[in-house]
């Protein structure tokens, strides 16, 4: 496996009686994790790393479904519930146009459209059904969500409309 490891997820629960997971994929319209196993790291919360091979596949609705290597029961499965999923950079596909890996994101300077500094990115808060930027800066912290009618510009530097900044306390 490639040294540099990034998140492309995590474990959010269990699935059916043979120790199947279900994931929340940061980009769940990847087809990376579902062509074929892959190797892939899981990242406890308090930094325990463990190997595995996993595959997912599409569930119901919005859902999306894995098999790890070693897990053969719900209690397995239940172990891994809030780990993280972790590849290896150089095996990921290069994103689309419009697209972009959370972790090329993170430390980047998020401005207006005016040009008003908001500081730099800080936390990625997936939620449904839309993502939200955190942002610290001079003036706090700020969230930005993600709305295609908000964010003007993704390069070296992030550029959003102020209209959908919110200011946090």
């Amino acid at each position: 496996m490639g040294t540099e490891l990034w998140v492309m997820g995590h474990v959010a629960g269990v699935f059916g009686v043979r120790g199947e997971l279900r994931l929340w994929l940061d980009n769940p319209d990847s087809s990376w994790l579902y062509d074929r196993p892959r190797q892939v790291t899981l990242r406890s919360p308090d930094g325990v790393e463990r190997e595995v091979t996993l595959q997912a596949r599409p569930g119901a609705g919005r859902r999306v479904l894995g098999r790890a290597s070693g897990l053969q029961t719900p209690e397995d499965a239940q172990k891994l519930v809030g780990w993280q999923i972790l590849a290896p950079r150089d095996e990921l596909p290069e994103p689309e146009d419009g697209s972009w890996y959370v972790e090329d994101l993170m430390g980047r300077e998020v401005r207006t459209v005016e040009g008003q500094t908001l500081g730099r990115l800080v936390e990625v808060h997936q939620t449904a059904p839309v993502e939200v930027w955190e942002v610290l800066g001079p003036e706090g912290t700020c969230y930005v969500p993600v709305l295609l009618d908000r964010i003007v510009e993704v390069g070296e530097v992030i550029v959003v409309r102020q209209d959908g900044v919110v200011q946090g306390e």
